[in-house]
Order: structure tokens, then sequence, then C-alpha cells
């Protein structure tokens, strides 16, 4: 995987300033969101630059994957706060999640789900022989025939 200054590397100095602003909107508060045309006319192109860049170009795509996670990591202490919060009921009324404390043992990695698969193996089942299916119908044709008699 690229490091984020090898994607870099790919771009040009406008892509960069798209590729930052792009992502600072995408974390801003709902007051704070710009349209696209005003990211782009800050970037000096188009709209349709912008949106060939975003969806079109490989390297511009990645660049901005990359700050975006950047940006989330950031979040990671809140983020655990928070769950600890949440097992701890602080958060819920005095109430522990039960999600939340599903969630902090499979990050641990002492809860892992599992799926069991049961095969009926029918290959090495034993087989009847020819004799022991005829006798078996012989018997159902008999039991038939009872019932039709009566």
């Amino acid at each position: 995987m690229a490091t984020l200054q090898e994607l870099r590397s790919r771009l040009t100095d406008t892509q960069v300033k798209a590729a930052y602003l792009l992502v600072a909107n995408s974390f801003a508060n709902k007051d704070e969101k710009r349209t696209l045309e005003e990211i782009a006319h800050e970037c000096g192109i188009t709209r349709q630059q912008l949106w060939r860049w975003r969806y079109d170009d490989h390297a511009f795509i990645k660049y901005v994957e990359a700050l975006s996670d950047m940006r989330l990591a950031a979040y990671r202490d809140l983020a655990d706060a928070q769950l600890i919060k949440l097992i701890q009921g602080t958060s819920n009324n005095g109430i522990p999640s039960i999600k939340a404390l599903e969630l902090y043992y499979k990050l641990a990695g002492r809860l892992v789900d599992r799926k069991q698969i049961e095969v009926d193996d029918v290959a090495n089942r034993q087989r009847l022989s020819a004799e022991e299916v005829a006798k078996g119908l012989d018997e159902l044709n008999a039991m038939l025939n009872d019932d039709n008699d009566e």
C-alpha cells in the first residue's frame, strides 16, 4: 500500500488542495458545509474537473481516502472513551449496554463469531444391495395392498 507521501507525489498542488478541502468539508458541521462549486472555485478549477478527480482519478481518490482515514483516526480516543461510558452505563441512564460489551470483547479478540457447518457425507454411507432394496419395495407394496383391501 502506498504511503501518503507516495500518493501525494502523484498529484498536482491543486489536487492536493482540493483533496484537503473535500475531506475538511466532509467532517465539517452542517452549517459550515460548502458546495462542490465553492471548493472548485477556491482551487481555481471547474466543478466538472473536481468531479472527474473525485470519481475517475485513482491517485486522487486514494489520497482523499488516506486523508479521511487520518482524520478518522484522530477520533479513536473519543470513540474508545464513549465505548467505556456505554459499558459502564454512565451515558445510558445508568444501564450498561450489552452491545457495547459485545463490541468490546470482539475488539479485544475474546469474542469470535463462529459458524459450524455439518456435512453429511453421502458418499461414505453404507449402501443397500439390490436384494435389500427389492425386499424393501416388496414390503412397501404389501403394506399398500393391505391398505387397499380394507
